[in-house]
């Protein structure tokens, strides 16, 4: 009967630890990667928005009317 509880004990501290990495895992890919994810988001769209700017500023078609 001791075996058997100090197999549950052991088996029960393995899946816990288990849970808790596999938790964590998820948390990193949830919360961090969206958070770095956004840095080349914010420079790709601040890129797009200042070339279409530059653009509208040298076009000459519109100032010719």
């Amino acid at each position: 009967m001791v075996a058997l509880k100090e197999f549950m004990s052991s088996l029960l501290f393995i899946v816990g630890w288990f849970v808790l990495a596999i938790s964590a895992y998820l948390l990193y890919w949830a919360i961090i990667m969206p958070i770095l994810a956004i840095i080349p988001f914010l420079i790709s769209l601040g890129t797009g928005l200042l070339c279409l700017y530059c653009s509208r500023k040298l076009d000459v078609r519109k100032k010719a009317n």
